[in-house]
């Protein structure tokens, strides 16, 4: 006897479960559950990328409209690889265009990017059927993208042990928390908040490891990722949210997938029912719709825009994540301790060892003497550069590149276009050299006054100066981006 995936009777029939029309898989099976899994997570990860285009916007014709318009397209029919394919292009496009100042989630999403097309790619020219079997696909990168996911917050994790984020005065712990509207946090609590930061960040990726811990690791991150999301970033813990699908029982988003489609009202589902049927004019009116809302936007004072794209994700996030979180309370017996295969987290393609590769290679460069941002050390308050070390069980013997040398600080600038540049990347704050020579090489025939480890220099014009005016290595142009820092108790983020 089976019993029914969405009421628990039981029934004499087997038991079959059929997806919605926008989530349609094939026959259940041997794997039964795994084509709806991976289609599931398909369109989790585009409901991320609508996020995090969204709160990332800036312009109607920015790379991001594109990144919204595949991503709905994925939504409509997630079960289409090639669709996801040219989803995950975009992204990858876009992680290029801002090299090197990209936001650290994005990184994840660029470098999976690469390695799953290049895999696909391959998959594609040898059997084109497996290629466009979602089965095929979860079965096979699964594990890719649950033990990168593991591996970015772990290293996110151990970059907080510094005594930098255990100050109480300036740690990084408080700072998010009062960045959400409305709270304000005692001192005497900015202890609580630092170890309880440091735990969860460990406790989340340590206890995604092991099989009958990883409910409560969705369970924490739950809560981890909504708080985030309303402390200004929601298109993170869009994406991350998607991630914990891949540690649920297949079976169990089987039938989140069948209640879903069943508590939407018959209007929603045949609206959505015309939207497939009419796809590419859903997208193209979705395209417009997008461009004017993002312009729309910009007629707002500037001040404003960050803030408007900011809640606004903020709450597009938070309705996501409650209706996954009324699901998983709905199905609870289904993913709480609930027996069957154990998901795997071992990788043994080779372009997907060279994708976790890439991963632990940017993980560590602050460590070794490279780019200090976008390394998974957001909101750490860690510093690497000479002489201002501050972990607490990395040694600074690990460093032996030379890009974190110079310390820099900008007095006086002749032209508006390169200070208002230097204002958005650290304002009155102090840049290692390599960062500054970044700065100012769109600006050859500037002056600017400036310091160098203390002494004060003036580079008249900037292309002249024997320090400012030292070209950049393609390697630095690209990957050199550093992180602003001062003294004081701050969180330097």
């Amino acid at each position: 006897m089976a019993r029914d995936v969405t009421a628990g009777r039981k029934t004499a029939t087997p038991v079959a479960v059929s997806a919605p029309s926008a989530v349609s898989a094939p026959s259940v099976t041997a794997q039964p559950f795994a084509g709806i899994a991976f289609s599931a997570w398909a369109a989790a990860f585009a409901v991320g990328a609508l996020i995090h285009s969204w709160q990332g916007a800036q312009s109607p014709w920015s790379i991001g409209t594109l990144v919204a318009v595949a991503a709905l397209a994925v939504i409509l029919r997630p079960t289409s690889p090639s669709r996801l394919v040219v989803l995950f292009g975009f992204l990858v496009v876009e992680t290029i265009i801002d090299l090197p100042d990209l936001v650290n989630h994005l990184i994840v999403v660029g470098v999976l990017g690469v390695t799953f097309i290049g895999w696909w790619l391959v998959l594609l020219r040898r059997s084109p059927e497996q290629a466009h079997d979602p089965g095929v696909l979860y079965e096979r990168v699964a594990p890719y993208l649950r033990v990168a996911f593991i591996m970015m917050f772990a290293f996110a994790a151990v970059a907080k042990f510094n005594t930098g984020f255990i100050d109480v005065v300036g740690t990084c712990s408080v700072w998010i928390l009062e960045s959400i509207p409305g709270v304000q946090l005692p001192l005497v609590l900015a202890a609580p908040a630092i170890v309880g930061t440091m735990a969860l960040e460990l406790a989340v990726p340590g206890m995604l490891v092991f099989h009958r811990t990883r409910p409560y690791a969705v369970m924490l991150g739950f809560g981890f990722h909504l708080v985030s999301a309303f402390a200004g970033h929601a298109s993170f813990s869009g994406f991350a949210w998607c991630f914990y699908l891949l540690f649920l029982p297949p079976a169990m988003i089987a039938r989140a997938v069948v209640v879903a489609r069943r508590a939407l009202p018959d209007r929603v589902r045949s609206g959505i029912a015309v939207a497939v049927a009419h796809t590419p004019w859903t997208l193209a009116a979705f395209a417009v719709l997008w461009m004017a809302g993002v312009g729309a936007v910009l007629f707002a004072p500037a001040a404003l825009h960050w803030r408007i794209h900011w809640m606004s994700a903020a709450l597009i996030c938070t309705v996501w994540m409650a209706g996954g979180g009324w699901l998983l309370v709905t199905l609870r017996r289904h993913w709480l301790g609930a027996p069957g295969p154990r998901v795997s987290l071992r990788v043994r393609n080779g372009v997907m060892l060279v994708g976790l590769g890439l991963l632990v290679a940017t993980a560590t460069m602050p460590y070794v003497g490279l780019k200090t941002r976008a390394a998974f050390t957001m909101f750490s308050n860690l510093r690497t550069e000479p002489g201002q070390w501050n972990h607490l069980f990395v040694p600074e013997s690990a460093r032996v590149f030379d890009w974190q040398d110079g310390e820099v600080q900008f007095l006086d600038i002749d032209d508006p276009e390169l200070t208002a540049a230097i204002d958005e990347h650290a304002g009155s704050e102090r840049t290692v050299l390599l960062e500054a020579r970044r700065l100012v090489d769109d600006f050859p025939d500037a002056t600017v006054r400036y310091e160098l480890d203390g002494v004060e220099r003036v580079a008249a014009p900037v292309s002249a100066d024997p320090m400012l005016g030292q070209p950049l290595s393609p390697a630095q142009e690209w990957f050199g981006a550093m992180r602003p820092f001062t003294d004081g108790a701050q969180c330097q983020h």
